[in-house]
């Protein structure tokens, strides 16, 4: 399943659903910032789960999405699942990854609130419900966990996340080492339930907190534990980190080629000092302007919109509010280009709606 990668000790991330995905490992990683490289985390999580720890994936990195995509290539990967991402808008080199998705060998399933550019591209597409349609939590940047319950059915045939993933499992027939369902839940309080099991001792501890405390607080931070069972507001006011070799959610990467460094490399970096400072040479861009093309290329973020426009785009006043994608760049350059920053903007290709 495509996801983003972590990182360090504790990241703040931009939006609600990438700070409790990465809390629960739904984005490449092991639950409650666990470290894939650390035998002792994946025996931890084995015995909650009571599965062979050699059923956990963690002998080497979470793989990169384009490397995913590279295995789509060569045909090494047959089946793709995209979950509430739309990388046919998304990725770079979009021709490429467009192609990719598009192949008859590959069986493409697509599982979202509305029908994506990649949707279009899927043999199957399992209709999902959004946010006022179903019954969960969300972490905000803040570690703020909070109660959504449903507010209105889901239209037609779409179905809560939830709810697909765990007929999904039951299809499969997962089993633990007993031979009982691996995932044996049905409601989202009991998967909750079971969250805390998983959660409790590590960073992002949900221990304490339960439905009836969210729905009577509004709002609970974690870690949420018997010592602070009303959450705790501040971390690290005892100068103490969670940076310890047998503690830490990652050891880390070499920070030219990326690959992970091993346990020993990240002891003798002295982790469990105030911090880890790490010097780099200068290396050239990959591709620098040239004649032929003068113009180094910046993304960013729009106000608006958020990723593809899936959602936001449906919405009249965001669509007022930035009805195109647009490129900004110096009134000289425009006009030694033979246009005016209106001309320019009216170029710009559309980036998904």
């Amino acid at each position: 399943m495509l996801g983003r990668p972590g990182c360090g000790v504790l990241q703040m991330n931009g939006q609600p659903t990438a700070q409790n995905t990465r809390e629960c490992g739904a984005n490449g990683d092991l639950p409650g910032f666990r470290n894939w490289a650390n035998d002792s985390h994946v025996e931890e999580l084995a015995r909650l789960w009571n599965i062979d720890p050699q059923r956990i994936p963690h002998f080497s990195a979470p793989t990169h999405l384009m490397q995913i995509l590279r295995f789509v290539e060569d045909g090494s990967i047959r089946f793709l699942y995209v979950n509430g991402t739309n990388p046919a808008v998304s990725l770079p080199e979009l021709a490429r990854v467009r192609a990719l998705l598009s192949q008859r060998r590959l069986f493409l399933v697509v599982q979202d609130i509305f029908l994506s550019e990649t949707a279009h591209l899927a043999d199957v597409v399992l209709p999902a419900a959004t946010w006022g349609e179903k019954t969960g939590t969300f972490t905000n940047a803040d570690r703020t966990v909070h109660l959504s319950e449903k507010a209105v059915e889901p239209p037609r045939a779409a179905r809560p996340d939830l709810d697909i993933f765990l007929d999904y499992a039951r299809r499969l027939d997962l089993r633990d080492a007993d031979g009982a369902p691996l995932l044996p839940w049905r409601t989202p309080e009991e998967v909750f339930e079971q969250w805390k099991r998983c959660s409790a001792g590590r960073l992002c501890d949900y221990s304490a907190m339960s439905y009836a405390k969210l729905r009577a607080r509004g709002g609970i931070q974690w870690p949420c534990t018997e010592e602070y069972p009303e959450g705790t507001e501040r971390l690290y006011v005892d100068a103490k980190f969670r940076a310890a070799p047998q503690d830490c959610e990652t050891y880390g990467r070499e920070l030219i080629t990326g690959a992970p460094l091993e346990p020993t490399e990240y002891r003798a970096l002295n982790p469990e000092g105030r911090a880890v400072i790490k010097a780099a040479e200068y290396l050239p861009r990959h591709e620098s302007p040239s004649a032929d093309y003068p113009y180094a290329l910046i993304t960013g973020r729009t106000l608006y919109h958020f990723h593809t426009r899936t959602k936001t785009g449906r919405a009249p006043q965001l669509r007022a509010a930035a009805p195109e994608v647009w490129v900004e760049m110096a009134a000289q350059d425009a006009r030694r280009e033979g246009g005016t920053t209106a001309t320019w903007s009216a170029c710009a290709p559309r980036a998904g709606r």
